[in-house]
């Protein structure tokens, strides 16, 4: 039997617990130990060993800071982050080591976990996890543009912060600042389709965390499903397009509170208090509408539906993207909804029976790389590092 660390610095969504917790029971099916540091410990599952994660200056509400320009690289947004402040990084390293040293793991399983990754290396055997977006190719000279436009932050400069944090907890300096990400295993789990880093990617993609696979859609629904969610407010002209579509609408937002929700059914719409079973939304929907989160957008591609995308950050303008060219969504950003545009392009997608026959024909695809789970692999490849 192994102790194994499972780490998560960065990210803000629910979907990276969700992941870790099924990590955790198939290593225990397996009969490994596992224990938790995470960024945010209310979401661990109950009963399990958890540790606060070392906390990033941003993710503390008194130091946030907000960019001054777009970022386009994970560099520029690692540095809003908190990467740029080398003492926050010497105490962040510091922080991990006094954890390792405390909790002595056989592996470590870092998702989205730089810091982790940093102090582990060369302790313990690492294998980072990651979705694509958040596990940038660690080879790469420099980061990779997502945006086509050049960083806003030195590389140089951020390398050299960051060495003197490594050297002051007695570690070996980077050469480069995508080595941040380098580890003995890789494993992104996301389909090439939606990795923006595809076209640099040495390593092999592995199944996205979807619990379970979804059935396929016979195309016969007759909802537009909304699932949105994340920090951004949705505004009221968000909220008005839905309204005017005049599409039979079934909307699950876990941060609208109850009088938003009364108002949006006075409108007519079906609000969902409580989380809706995935093969539903299959069989009731021709149409789904999100932000862009990874792992609705992967189990809509598996289940042959349609998507369209109103993303507000760089990731999930990403993946709407991947989407969109493959011709099997629409995307709308955040900045430029408004209210007679949304339900312009709501009522003209949902009428689109091609981009449903193409969803659906494309989705054995998809289907056919899921044959072993995202925590699955995760756990062979652990094993594999063990070994």
């Amino acid at each position: 039997m192994a102790r194994v660390l499972i780490g998560w610095e960065l990210g803000a969504n629910t979907g990276h617990i969700v992941k870790l917790a099924g990590i955790a029971d198939e290593l225990a099916a397996r009969g490994h130990e596992t224990i938790f540091a995470v960024q945010q410990i209310g979401t661990a599952p109950a009963g399990a060993p958890v540790w606060q994660a070392p906390l990033w200056p941003t993710q503390l509400a008194t130091l946030s800071r907000r960019a001054q320009a777009t970022p386009a690289t994970m560099g520029d947004i690692l540095a809003i982050l908190g990467l740029d402040d080398g003492e926050a990084m010497r105490g962040l390293i510091a922080g991990w080591d006094n954890i390792l040293a405390a909790t002595r793991p056989d592996a470590v399983a870092a998702e989205f976990a730089p810091g982790l990754m940093m102090a582990a290396r060369g302790r313990v055997p690492v294998l980072a996890l990651g979705s694509g977006f958040s596990l940038p190719p660690p080879d790469l000279p420099i980061f990779a543009s997502l945006t086509g436009q050049p960083a806003i932050y030195s590389e140089a400069r951020l390398l050299n912060g960051l060495n003197a944090a490594l050297m002051a907890n007695g570690r070996a300096p980077l050469d480069r600042l995508t080595a941040i990400f380098a580890a003995d295993h890789e494993l992104v789990a996301a389909f090439r389709e939606t990795d923006p880093y595809r076209r640099w990617r040495r390593s092999t993609h592995g199944a996205p965390s979807v619990m379970p696979a979804p059935a396929t859609s016979d195309g016969k629904g007759g909802e537009l499903f909304v699932y949105m969610n994340g920090l951004t407010k949705w505004s009221n002209a968000f909220w008005q397009g839905l309204a005017d579509s005049g599409l039979s609408i079934r909307v699950h937002d876990p941060r609208l509170g109850d009088a938003d929700a009364r108002v949006l059914e006075g409108a007519g719409l079906i609000v969902e208090r409580r989380p809706v079973p995935f093969d539903l939304i299959v069989r009731r929907s021709r149409l789904v509408l999100s932000h862009g989160g990874l792992g609705l957008a992967s189990s809509c591609l598996l289940a042959g539906v349609p998507t369209m995308y109103v993303p507000f950050d760089i990731e999930k303008r990403m993946v709407a993207a991947s989407v969109a060219d493959l011709g099997l969504g629409v995307r709308l950003d955040y900045e430029m909804v408004q209210a007679a545009r949304l339900a312009a392009l709501l009522r003209e997608t949902f009428a689109d029976a091609a981009i449903g026959e193409r969803a659906r024909a494309a989705a054995p695809g998809f289907r056919a790389r899921m044959t072993r789970t995202c925590e699955q692999q995760t756990a062979d490849a652990i094993e594999a590092m063990l070994a």
